[in-house]
């Protein structure tokens, strides 16, 4: 150090430099920065600033199986497009027990995705229930305290809660009074949502405005067709009025076909084709028919020409044209669909809850609604988006046949499911000697249809190894070889009907097989359920005792076909229209036409339908589905009924949070083989760890030691 008091860097006691000048702030700040001093107050203001974007910012990765903690695009869509408010009022006990806790937090969770999906007409709310003021709140809609039980220093008890919601849209409210479980829970947000805004306004989040074209050959005119020059008057009448109803979202025009192509409509729409003899320029082609378009979809108002008994042509569907009308803007744009439900031929009621199907009408109630008809002796009525077929026992009419076939050649889709036998009980008196029922094969005539569609119906019960099994007094349990149960492996998992299910029940079911090598051109088979490979078939004489049923040689055994689903472009199973449908009774013409044909028929789809077909109506009856609709058959049929209707995005939800992933069927030596791996290689092998990680320790220090010490002797190796 020099004389003058100076450091050896140049700078005084005092902090100067050199030339006397204390250092710059700016130097001094950076030179803070980059030394050792600033990483703790730089962490903490990280720290702060992270939290501050993440208060603002949300971010969360699912990775569960099934995106169980994710919004559905269902959800995301419903409430992105709602154009009058909506709120969810929460009444929900802060701090309960398990597994309610989790509840709440599931809850939370989900209305702030719904919340970020939104736009500004959602909103939710979770009220205080300690104040007095929020439970009058919560009783005003109609939810009540529920009681839970609870475990308190080693003891059981109950205590009263609040754990329910309120769906609040315009005047009308949905509520949820006991919310015990997440199972399902998106699910039952989204459909009461999706119910709410449908009864508010059937074109309630529709972007745009929906297009209505009536479509009317002027050449038509010639033949005095009855009905015919009230077509326009008809339409526009019932265009007002339905459009005043949906606050004017409605837009009319008349078109002439020639003008976009009579051929061309009728095939992308399968409107009538009406056909005449022109003397100067041979035949002639018209069409009559109006269509509703939004976007890439579309719906057809029922009118067309019909013969009459008098053999002329009359206009048919003019008197119920606002009935069509609103029943295919429903269809178009509503949420809640519309399924049809055949009648007549024995199938299972719907209003029956111990043994039809009335369990099965009452869970799919929340999205759909089922009108009954009779397709023997009335038209399928417009504006449903599917046609159940449940357990028949009796033949169709040709003539219900074809209707069925034509609703499928216009893009709907059927869900069929056949029992290949009637069972008659024996009468009491043989009962008693202990006569068994008697098993009649049943002939509907769908037979045909699914034939020529691509899937067949065996005579038959799939029996299988991998069946439910009964307790029996003083036997313990008793294989029901007819009830198989089929588990992940026999469910397609790439179909959202059948993915992330597992042991679906099908009691007393027929094998149903896709005909691959003679598939229809554009149609797609897909086996969504199968029984295990120690499956048979039992046919000819049946008898479901179990106690008489032995399992045949395993070669002789091979896994069934019990539930398909085709998909695609179908052909007509008709070559012709059956003799007689197509006379319009009730309606007189003036006189003869000279329309030659009005074609009625559709030989092939206008557009794509789905077939879904299984051996038993017994999955939707009490015997197999559960009553809240939780257990693996009943959401599997469900599942269906919305991938029919085109809503994929509800069958995927409905499996959200449930516990359908089972543990695989093991033997007994692998499981204990497992058992000792768990209790004994394990800790083994966490003290061989040990043991290594020990003697590696010892010899590093050695080591050291012989590098830093030589000296020490317990470098050599012979002191510990």
């Amino acid at each position: 150090m020099s004389g003058n008091g100076k450091n050896g860097n140049g700078k005084n006691g005092n902090g100067k430099n050199g030339n006397g000048n204390r250092m710059n702030p700016v130097k001094r700040a950076l030179s803070w920065l980059a030394g050792p001093k600033s990483d703790f107050a730089l962490f903490v203001i990280a720290l702060v600033l992270l939290n501050l974007v993440g208060a603002r910012a949300f971010l969360r990765i699912d990775l569960t199986e099934n995106d169980a903690y994710s919004l559905s695009g269902a959800s995301r869509e419903i409430v992105r497009t709602l154009e009058q408010p909506l709120s969810v009022k929460v009444f929900f006990t802060e701090r309960l027990p398990a597994p309610y806790n989790g509840v709440e937090s599931y809850l939370r969770d989900i209305l702030v995705e719904y919340d970020a999906a939104a736009n500004a007409n959602f909103s939710y709310e979770f009220f205080d229930m300690k104040k007095p003021e929020n439970e009058d709140v919560a009783r005003s809609y109609g939810i009540s305290m529920v009681q839970i039980q609870e475990v308190k220093d080693d003891e059981v008890g109950f205590r009263n809660a609040w754990m329910g919601l309120a769906l609040v849209h315009g005047d009308l409210i949905e509520t949820v009074p006991e919310l015990s479980s997440s199972d399902g829970l998106e699910y039952l947000l989204t459909t009461k949502i999706g119910r709410m805004v449908a009864t508010a306004n059937s074109l309630a989040g529709l972007s745009g405005k929906v297009s209505m074209t009536v479509y009317v050959s002027p050449e038509l005119a010639q033949f005095n067709i009855a009905g015919f020059n009230q077509i326009e008057k008809k339409s526009f009448e019932a265009w007002n009025r339905v459009n005043k109803k949906n606050l004017d979202r409605i837009d009319y025009q008349k078109a002439d076909p020639a003008t976009v192509g009579v051929d061309e409509l009728a095939r992308r729409f399968g409107l009538q084709r009406i056909s005449w003899a022109d003397p100067a320029s041979g035949e002639r082609a018209g069409l009559i028919g109006i269509v509703l378009e939004h976007g890439d979809r579309f719906a057809v108002v029922p009118i067309e020409l019909a013969r009459t008994l008098f053999g002329g042509y009359a206009v048919a569907g003019l008197d119920s044209m606002e009935e069509g009308l609103e029943n295919a803007l429903r269809t178009l744009t509503s949420t809640s669909l519309a399924v049809g439900y055949s009648t007549g031929h024995g199938e299972l009621p719907l209003d029956d809850e111990r043994s039809g199907a009335g369990r099965f009408s009452k869970l799919a109630s929340d999205t759909y609604e089922f009108r009954e008809f009779n397709p023997d002796t009335e038209e399928i009525p417009a504006g449903l988006s599917a046609v159940v077929i449940n357990g028949p026992t009796a033949a169709f009419s040709e003539t219900a046949l074809f209707r069925i076939d034509q609703f499928l050649m216009k893009g709907g889709s059927l869900m069929v499911m056949l029992d290949p036998f009637a069972e008659v009980q024996p009468d009491q008196q043989m009962a008693a000697y202990g006569a068994e029922p008697q098993f009649v094969p049943v002939d509907t005539g769908l037979g045909r249809l699914l034939d020529r569609y691509g899937v067949s119906v065996g005579k038959n019960y799939v029996l299988d190894k991998t069946c439910y099994e009964a307790q029996q007094r003083g036997m313990g349990k008793v294989p029901l070889y007819y009830v198989p149960v089929v588990g992940r492996a026999g469910l397609d998992q790439s179909s959202p009907v059948s993915r992330n299910l597992s042991g679906v029940i099908f009691l007393q079911a027929a094998s149903v097989d896709a005909k691959r090598d003679s598939l229809p051109g554009g149609v797609v088979a897909t086996t969504l359920a199968s029984s295990s490979p120690e499956s048979w078939l039992m046919s000819g004489r049946i008898s479901l005792s179990p106690y008489g049923m032995v399992p045949p040689a395993a070669d002789s055994m091979s896994a069934k076909g019990l539930a398909v689903l085709l998909e695609g472009t179908f052909a007509s199973a008709f070559d012709a229209i059956p003799e007689g449908l197509d006379v319009q009774s009730g309606k007189a013409s003036s006189a003869a036409t000279g329309v030659e044909t009005a074609e009625r028929r559709l030989s092939s789809a206008v557009l794509p339908g789905k077939v879904f077909v299984v051996g038993t109506s017994k999955v939707t009856t009490p015997a197999v589905m559960d009553e809240q609709g939780r257990q693996p058959v009943a959401i599997f049929v469900r599942n269906a009924l919305d991938y029919l209707n085109g809503r994929a995005d509800l069958a995927a939800m409905r499996a959200k949070g449930l516990s359908l992933t089972p543990l695989d069927k093991t033997s007994p030596s692998a499981r204990a083989v497992a058992r000792a791996v768990n209790l004994y290689a394990l800790p083994a092998l966490v003290v061989a760890a040990g043991l290594v990680a020990w003697r590696l320790r010892g010899r590093r220090r050695k080591a050291i030691r012989r590098r830093y010490d030589p000296s020490d002797k317990r470098a050599e190796g012979g002191a510990k």
